[in-house]
């Protein structure tokens, strides 16, 4: 027990009519309560029900312990926690578009509160703990993904120094924890399995600068292209990653040359996030950054950011890593900056985390950085309608044979077409609305049914995808049969004839088979920012005069002029090690 507490009560916390677990409630000498509360509230399909941990009035942790929202809006409750968490308080703004789950689960936090026998005027801090804490450090990170914990992970390798992470969520990952984590690398071991030897560095360098329009920055693609092998390496050897032993083919690459990590993107974060405990950095979760600190000659040394409402201070005796990934779950900016889409409002919705809103971006700019690329926003074609984020069944689509038709039932385009010409050409469909056709051949090939059950039982109780016949199938998503079979002949008599007039697909051009058919429905949602921060070869961050900010340092999706107008897909998880490590050693060297 602390000391100089006073009372101990259990209380039965009551949620909705049913009580929950047995809960301690501690209330110290001051009067401040702390303990974990549920609480519930009305949602737009049911009730949201939460715990809400307490420490002495601050509240530390909120838990969502269900719902029956719609998935995708759930991803509203993340953020708007992530918000009082942020300020402990509840005078949050309900998301945009989601705005009876937001206030479902406002409710449910107010409940919480109800149960502890605590007002929402209660919540702070004493006068006593209002004072700004100061945390030193060797190198500090600003941002808990993919590669803040590369970065982390170079830099208590190669020195004993003191490494903290500083992320603003409760837990890390951020995109990479929602990606499949896959890793492009020429000259990887599965190639050589399967015999491809017609790839390397220079071919890779090829795809990287043609995918992304000529735009890409030579100098940090060629390093991309040169250092994905070394890097996928060091993941599997050092690091501890898993790969499968196989590997894909996407858009853009002349060869496969995709590798495929064990659990896909959350088992690989995972990976990072434990060999950098393991190694000795320390994480401060719920901590929102806010604004660099400078010294007297502009060189970065520190942040400042909140945690709770609770002003803090972060320095760094060596450098500053900026790792806070873009902006495609901030609608405000993406309509800001785009200026081919013109269409990005809160309708198309989002494979992001919510918690990636471009914060870093803002911090960066404030103190003179340069921000290059910002107007290129990349989309992706094939996205659950109920939830916004990709389907791994569309997997089937870039690694084996699928077709892509409109409400029409016709196809109209080459379905292994890079992510931005999909994209254009999804949202130029009726209704942008858009479906695979899988034949069962491929699902069991695949082995889709077993390696995706979950995702499968969860696409039909959505309502998005039927399987059975082409008329089934058809009819289940309103689609003309009629159409949808003179498609599939079409393609069928392409397909053997080796030649595609209609849109010149060359890859996998291979006839379906009978039947039946897996078919899902899907939109286009954003998906990548290629635009933000301007780096040399070490990862100096650098300003509107090409010159470097001393101190500061980035890298993964905060940074821009490395993918160009379209990231080529599994292009994003080399980058952020490749130029994580190499932040990681020049903060480390305070080049």
């Amino acid at each position: 027990m602390k000391r100089g507490w006073r009372i101990l009560v259990l209380c039965l916390v009551l949620s909705g009519c049913a009580p929950s677990a047995r809960v301690v409630k501690e209330v110290d000498d001051q009067g401040r309560i702390s303990g974990t509360f549920t609480g519930t509230g009305q949602g737009k399909q049911g009730e949201i029900q939460v715990d809400v941990m307490i420490d002495r009035n601050q509240i530390q942790h909120i838990e969502i312990l269900s719902h029956n929202e719609i998935p995708g809006f759930d991803t509203a409750m993340v953020q708007m926690s992530d918000e009082i968490l942020s300020k402990n308080s509840l005078q949050v703004e309900p998301v945009s578009g989601a705005t009876y789950t937001s206030q479902g689960f406002l409710q449910a936090v107010h409940n919480a509160l109800d149960q502890a026998g605590l007002s929402e005027r209660q919540l702070g801090w004493s006068d006593e703990e209002k004072n700004e804490q100061a945390t030193e450090c060797d190198v500090l990170i600003v941002g808990g993904g993919g590669a803040g914990f590369a970065a982390a992970i170079e830099a208590l390798s190669q020195s004993e120094d003191e490494v903290l992470i500083v992320e603003k969520m409760s837990f890390g990952g951020g995109n990479t924890r929602m990606s499949g984590g896959e890793f492009a690398a020429p000259l990887n071991w599965v190639q050589r399995q399967e015999g491809i030897d017609k790839d390397s560095p220079d071919l890779f360098y090829d795809d990287l600068m043609k995918g992304g329009k000529q735009l890409g920055n030579p100098e940090l693609v060629r390093i991309l292209a040169q250092n994905a092998l070394p890097n996928a390496q060091w993941l599997r050897d050092f690091v501890g990653v898993q790969y499968r032993d196989y590997q894909s083919w996407y858009g853009g690459h002349t060869v496969a040359r995709t590798l495929w990590p064990i659990g896909d993107g959350p088992q690989y974060v995972d990976t990072l996030i434990k060999k950098a405990e393991s190694l000795g950095v320390q994480v401060e979760y719920n901590t929102r950054a806010e604004r660099f600190l400078q010294d007297e000659s502009g060189r970065v040394i520190g942040i400042e950011a909140t945690r709770g409402g609770r002003p803090l201070r972060f320095y760094a005796r060596k450098g500053v890593i900026l790792t806070t990934g873009g902006f495609g779950a901030n609608v405000e900016m993406r309509m800001q900056y785009d200026t081919h889409w013109n269409k990005l409002d809160e309708k198309i919705p989002t494979t992001n985390s919510p918690a990636i809103t471009g914060d870093g971006l803002r911090m960066a700019q404030a103190i003179g950085a340069q921000l290059i690329g910002m107007e290129y926003i990349q989309l992706y074609p094939v996205n659950n309608p109920a939830t916004g984020n990709y389907y791994f069944l569309d997997y089937a689509r870039l690694t084996a044979n699928a077709l892509l038709v409109n409400k029409e039932g016709r196809r109209f385009v080459d379905e292994k077409e890079t992510r931005d010409n999909l994209s254009e050409a999804a949202l130029n469909q009726t209704g942008a609305m858009i479906y695979e056709l899988i034949e069962q051949s491929v699902v069991d090939e695949m082995q889709l049914d077993e390696t995706i059950e979950a995702e499968v039982q969860r696409c039909y109780d959505q309502g998005v995808l039927a399987m059975g016949t082409l008329q089934e199938c058809a009819a289940f998503f309103d689609i003309p049969p009629a159409g949808l079979e003179a498609a599939v002949n079409r393609y069928n008599q392409y397909a053997a004839k080796g030649s595609d007039p209609d849109f010149g697909r060359k890859d996998q051009l291979q006839p379906l088979g009978e039947g039946p058919y897996m078919m899902f429905s899907a939109v286009v949602s954003v998906h990548h920012t290629m635009g933000g921060v301007q780096i040399d070869t070490n990862a100096r961050v650098l300003d509107g005069q090409g010159e470097p900010i001393p101190g500061l340092y980035a890298a993964g999706e905060v940074t821009g002029g490395i993918h160009g107008a379209n990231r080529l897909g599994s292009c994003s998880i080399p980058d952020t090690v490749t130029f994580g490590r190499i932040a990681a050693c020049s903060a480390l060297a305070m080049k």
